[in-house]
């Protein structure tokens, strides 16, 4: 940690150098330098957040000379991000890579990049960053002509600005928002955008080269709007404002726009004042492609003043060395002027060449299009060179800074080896010494410990077992009184209902109902009687777990005597109860547990079957297995109840006639159907009935 900070402070103490506050003495090779060296200080930076930073923050300083550079370094920034998994690096990458590529007039891979960048920094909810991007991106569809996405993006941009209170970027966006409306040819519309980001930049603390931007901007719209004094009005006022040491450029662009403008008023003479005076300016920066369009005025001027030998000079100058550098807009301006020229010295022969050259440099411009395609692929190889370069650079870094570290660790590591092998005699001479008296001792305690524990563990162990039958024996017994007590209900429910007629019939004198009804009766006790005898020899006999005597018997007559059991609940709700199995079935199972099944699922059908009901019961072959059917005409399950409907106390519903259940039927069921090796499931829509079905094996050998 302490050496990262020591690498820090000398990477701030050379960037500070590197960067100082612009001052009038410092030339493009003394900002190269440092630019360069800064490079290489960034490179050597530990592969940190910080360095992503710093890599984006370098790119943009060789944005105007070096596109390559800039790429390499914004990528660089890119791989280490995504490498730390940066977030905010990785946006902040692709923002920058999104301006190179605007920069390399690639704008659908600047527009990819910044949509890319703009969907992280919205994830992150950065508003500045946010606002930042959509004013990139306007300013891109401005440049392909798409002004309707341009516009979209800037207004956007605009009000997130405002909600941010970010003066600074608002005057920015106001500006290019006056830009476009001025491409648009809305020129009041501009002037009044325009006047918006004045009046924001003439606060205090502002630069006066954003301030003289400004100015320049309303000039030119005035002269779109042929307002030409007006927008002279303002150029001066710009240039009253540029320092003529640390603002040539743009005082260059304000002295050329000048002289175009008195040139369009045919005040051709202080129109030459002016190019020269942006000529000379243009001298100082080395602005040589911008001298073109100067020269190509100047000659025009001097033509007009009648110095034509002169004139000619600076228009050829104009034309050959925008045909040099591939400039082809200046260069058909420049011959159409030399058309111009010749014709009026009636020099035909001439005219007519520059026609030519004229008509072959505007189809060239067709063809820029393939020119840039042919400049990105020479781009993209000098990209892959440097990144050759750096990365052969960073290597040999690499290997002296190991280097460096190897010999500094040998003789740290020889110094420590020393100082350890003395302090490694004394001790061990100490603990020698009191190894040998409490040796004895510590395996007496240690053989003392080990027989205590495994006393303890093989108590604990038989207490957890005794505590797993004792849960696994109350559960069970548990579970066998819910059964007898819910299989007992229903015969009951069924004489109950029996004996409430009895007093209708005696009334109406209908003896020959009351003597069905007896039967039933007596077939119901004796069914209620066998019941109990089974479930009480069932629950006397087992011992902490439920008996499983699984034997091979016939199941139609089981069916049948179930049925028999709950006729008369179905008579008094008036269901028809059916039994669909032609065929002899043996299953291999318990029949207790098939017998509270069936009753189990009958039961439930005929609770919830209303009157006139009708239910039927099948039963077939399926493979290795025998497939009971219980289908009901009922009121259904709904969706969301379907899927618990066999989990223990889900019931509780009513019945068609106010029925009502603990739930513990299907519960059961399931648990039975199980243990005796099949499965069970359920078929039920909302008033359309329910299936409920399951499988028993066949013989002892099937299994699911």
């Amino acid at each position: 940690m302490k050496f990262y900070t020591v690498r820090l402070v000398i990477f701030f103490f050379i960037a500070t150098n590197f960067f100082p506050l612009p001052k009038a003495y410092c030339d493009d090779v003394s900002i190269n330098y440092k630019r360069d060296s800064l490079f290489y200080t960034v490179t050597a930076m530990p592969n940190d957040t910080l360095k992503v930073l710093e890599l984006s923050r370098l790119s943009l300083g060789y944005l105007n000379e070096q596109l390559d550079t800039a790429y390499i370094l914004g990528k660089k920034a890119l791989d280490l991000s995504e490498k730390l998994s940066y977030e905010y690096g990785i946006a902040k990458s692709l923002d920058q890579l999104g301006v190179v590529f605007r920069y390399q007039a690639n704008y659908e891979m600047a527009i990819e990049y910044s949509e890319l960048s703009f969907k992280l920094y919205d994830k992150m909810g950065k508003l500045g960053e946010k606002a930042e991007i959509l004013n990139s991106l306007g300013n891109v569809y401005k440049r392909i002509g798409n002004y309707e996405k341009a516009m979209e993006s800037l207004l956007t941009s605009h009000r997130i600005y405002s909600e941010i209170n970010d003066s600074t970027g608002l005057a920015r966006l106001i500006g290019d928002l006056a830009i476009l409306y001025s491409q648009m040819g809305e020129y009041d519309k501009s002037l009044q955008y325009n006047f918006q980001a004045l009046e924001i930049r003439r606060r205090p603390n502002i630069e006066d080269k954003l301030i003289c931007t400004n100015l320049m901007n309303i000039g030119i719209v005035y002269g779109c709007k042929e307002e030409h004094n007006k927008a002279l009005q303002y150029y001066q006022e710009a240039i009253n404002l540029v320092d003529d040491n640390t603002n040539k450029v743009l005082q260059a662009k304000l002295l050329h726009n000048m002289a175009a403008t008195y040139h369009r008023l045919r005040k051709y003479n202080l129109a030459k004042n002016y190019y020269l005076k942006s000529l000379e300016m243009k001298e100082g920066i080395g602005g040589e492609d911008s001298k073109a369009s100067s020269w190509n005025g100047l000659g025009t001027a001097l033509i007009m003043l009648g110095d034509y030998e002169k004139g000619e000079e600076y228009l050829l100058k104009a034309y050959n060395f925008s045909k040099e550098k591939g400039k082809y807009k200046n260069a058909t301006s420049a011959a159409k002027s030399l058309v111009w020229f010749y014709k009026y010295r009636e020099d035909y022969k001439r005219a007519l060449f520059y026609q030519q050259m004229y008509q072959q440099v505007s189809d060239s411009l067709i063809g820029i299009e393939k020119i840039r395609r042919l400049t990105e692929v020479e781009q993209k190889y000098e990209v892959e060179k440097k990144e050759q370069q750096i990365a052969f650079l960073e290597k040999e870094k690499q290997v002296q800074i190991l280097d460096l570290q190897k010999k500094t660790t040998e003789a740290r590591q020889k110094n420590l080896q020393r100082n350890f092998l003395v302090m490694v005699v004394l001790l061990i001479v100490v603990v020698l010494v009191f190894v040998s008296s409490d040796n004895k001792k510590r395996k007496q305690r240690n053989k003392l410990l080990l027989k205590q524990n495994r006393t303890i563990f093989d108590q604990r162990t038989e207490i957890v077992r005794q505590n797993d039958e004792l849960l696994e024996s109350n559960r069970t017994k548990d579970k066998l009184f819910q059964i007898i007590a819910h299989d007992l209900r229903s015969p009951l429910v069924s004489i109950d209902s029996l004996t409430q007629l009895i007093p209708y019939w005696i009334e109406e004198q209908d003896y020959e109902s009351l003597g069905k009804m007896a039967k039933t009766m007596e077939l119901s006790v004796d069914n209620i009687l066998a019941l109990i005898d089974d479930l009480l020899g069932w629950a006397l006999n087992q011992q902490g777990k439920f008996p499983f005597n699984p034997e091979s018997f016939e199941i139609n007559e089981a069916l049948e005597n179930a049925i028999k059991v709950y006729a008369p609940v179905a008579d008094v709700k008036h269901i028809r109860v059916s039994v669909h199995s032609a065929i002899e079935i043996r299953v291999f199972a318990d029949r207790n547990m098939f017998l509270t099944i069936i009753r189990n699922i009958l039961n439930n059908a005929i609770k919830f079957t209303p009157e006139k009901g009708k239910i039927e019961i099948g039963a077939e072959h399926e493979g290795d297995f025998a497939r009971i059917w219980v289908k009901d005409s009922g009121i259904g399950i709904p969706a969301d109840k379907r899927e618990k409907i066999f989990e223990l106390a889900n019931g509780g519903a009513e019945g068609t006639k106010g029925e009502v259940g603990k739930g513990l039927g299907l519960f059961f069921c399931k648990e039975f159907v199980n243990l005796n090796n099949g499965d069970v499931s359920i078929e039920s829509e909302p008033e359309q009935g329910t299936t409920i079905s399951f499988t028993l094996p066949l013989n002892s050998n099937t299994t699911l």
